[in-house]
């Protein structure tokens, strides 16, 4: 059986573009972090506010393969190229849709990844019916956007909600954060490097 670490390196050795799992040259190891939490979990729909190439979302749909553990994973993103219309970010990759499902195709986990294309404060209103143990929220980092995808995602999950950059760089995710943690049924559980991890209690 495949470890945690060796399903993320597989994905950042065979993925067009890149897995946010580096700042430069040091490795953060914040999409290891990630996995691990939704080992935890134990099984359930997995969230995912945010996707770039889909780095995390394959992980995750791998890591249920090798596990056997139930659940799909989702991605809420408007696709619209975050670092601009054609524009490469530090992989030399165009950020596209095109290339997210070139890359959720390579690595065969079109049955597990479902992608909605969408804004996470429209989307998340259509999940009523759908209950999910773990969320990544990784979509804008700044203004009220961190916020609102917490507020999004808080009522649809039962485990965890796991924040990405939090970091002196992104106080407004660190808000965020700091917001979930007084909820009255969430409480801080854990953070490493760049990430947040609250809990539902």
């Amino acid at each position: 059986m495949k470890t945690i670490h060796e399903i993320v390196v597989e994905v950042e050795n065979g993925i067009k573009g890149r897995v946010a799992n580096k700042i430069g040259d040091k490795r953060i190891n914040n999409v290891e972090l990630l996995l691990e939490y939704v080992l935890k979990a134990g099984g359930g729909n997995h969230l995912e506010i945010g996707t770039l190439f889909g780095g995390s979302a394959i992980a995750v749909a791998l890591l249920k393969y090798e596990y056997h553990q139930p659940g799909m994973v989702f991605c809420i993103d408007p696709l619209n190229g975050y670092y601009g219309e054609n524009q490469p970010d530090s992989s030399g990759i165009s950020v596209s849709s095109e290339t997210l499902f070139e890359n959720i195709e390579k690595f065969e986990v079109e049955d597990k990844v479902a992608v909605i294309k969408a804004s996470s404060f429209h989307a998340c209103k259509e999940f009523v019916d759908i209950k999910f143990s773990t969320a990544y929220i990784d979509g804008d980092h700044k203004g009220n956007m961190p916020l609102w995808d917490w507020n999004g995602v808080k009522s649809l999950v039962t485990k965890y909600v796991i924040f990405d950059n939090w970091d002196d760089k992104h106080l407004d995710v660190r808000a965020a954060c700091n917001m979930a943690c007084e909820e009255y049924d969430w409480e801080f559980e854990h953070t490493e490097g760049i990430t947040n991890v609250v809990k539902r209690t």
